[in-house]
């Protein structure tokens, strides 16, 4: 597992990467496992864990994990 920050609305927020599409995001106010999914069309959509619906808020957080990751 490997440990890197994201900058998240002006902070720094550590992220584990727990395998190839799995994240635990510390947040400050919660902590959030995000999953990677690809469509048919190599598109990324990201989701917390055990739901099925991208948010604003997976999305934002998972751009910032790609721009890290594909570094």
């Amino acid at each position: 597992m490997s440990t890197f920050h994201i900058d998240y609305h002006g902070q720094l927020i550590a992220v584990s990467q727990e395998s190839a599409d799995n994240f635990l995001v510390a947040l400050p106010n919660k902590t959030m496992r995000l999953v990677r999914k690809q469509d048919s069309d190599g598109a990324d959509y990201w989701f917390e864990k055990d739901t099925d619906n991208e948010t604003p808020e997976t999305a934002e957080l998972g751009a910032a994990i790609e721009v890290v990751i594909s570094s």
